[in-house]
């Protein structure tokens, strides 16, 4: 199974930089039509994240949401065996760039926040242009997928850290260190780990990882994302977060965090990964956020 996904991956590979977003143009609608849940979750989102789009909008956003999405896999194969010097050659520049130096420069260690938007993917290749970078990932459940991702991921010198307990661990050691990390801030988190904060005016689990690395370590936090551009090329750009973020009250910093997640999604709301059941637990008594299905 791993070798057959692997062969695919390579044969992605072969195409031209700009041929994934030429065919997910293509195949939007049909990824649409085969996907009806991921489909209502896109537009279950966008109404209650842009309650005062029109119905036209929506539906736009959420074919071109899939288009990216689709994009985002047909473009793994370069991720996994594009040489990182030919990747790192499709970016047409990074906007704010010296935020993320200005934070590394304090000694106080860094945390990016990258949520899923564009080519998240990409990004933690182009991240590992940073030096002593690590990247935080949840491992797969298949021992055989993760050692295939870790041999194609670290290919770039960073240091991929797993959200273990060992592995956070070692992640507050990294950064208490001087060093940077990138953390995907918008996943759902297990039980326990998170805490409701608001994100687009709904109440959204939210992992406290963050704020917890903020408040025992004095990190300096910034946002970043990889726009998506036409022809297979990207842009970069690094966002400032609010200084709420820095809060010692654990809510008030989420709900910061979450800011910036939106602030990012702002770049190009129809690259942000609206499929992704990011409403999923509600708190208790609230009306399911999503339809049964």
């Amino acid at each position: 199974m791993i070798y057959a996904a692997k062969f695919i991956l390579w044969l992605l590979s072969r195409m031209p930089a700009g041929m994934p977003f030429w065919l997910s143009g293509k195949g939007a609608g049909l990824w649409m039509r085969l996907s009806p849940v991921k489909r209502h979750t896109a537009e279950r989102n966008l109404e209650r994240c842009y309650p005062g789009i029109s119905l036209e909008e929506r539906d736009r956003l959420v074919h071109d949401s899939f288009r990216h999405y689709l994009c985002a896999i047909l473009e793994t194969g370069r991720n996994w065996y594009w040489p990182l010097e030919k990747l790192q050659s499709l970016c047409d520049g990074i906007v704010n760039e010296e935020l993320i130096w200005d934070s590394l420069k304090t000694g106080r260690g860094g945390v990016a926040l990258a949520p899923h938007f564009g080519a998240w993917e990409y990004l933690g290749m182009f991240l590992q242009g940073i030096p002593d970078i690590a990247i935080l990932y949840k491992p797969p459940s298949n021992p055989g997928l993760e050692k295939a991702l870790l041999s194609r991921r670290r290919r770039g010198g960073g240091a991929l850290i797993p959200a273990t307990a060992t592995g956070l661990r070692k992640l507050y050691a990294h950064i208490r260190a001087g060093k940077g990390a990138g953390i995907l801030p918008d996943q759902q988190p297990s039980a326990g780990q998170g805490k409701f904060a608001p994100f687009f005016g709904n109440q959204a689990l939210t992992g406290v990882l963050v704020p917890r690395l903020v408040q025992r370590t004095n990190c300096v936090v910034v946002a970043t994302v990889c726009e998506r551009l036409e022809g297979g090329r990207y842009r970069v750009h690094m966002l400032a977060v609010d200084d709420d973020i820095y809060s010692r009250d654990i809510e008030t910093s989420l709900a910061a965090m979450n800011r910036a997640i939106e602030q990012c999604i702002a770049i190009d709301p129809a690259q942000y990964l609206w499929s992704y059941r990011r409403f999923k637990t509600q708190p208790e008594g609230a009306e399911p956020f999503y339809d049964s299905r």
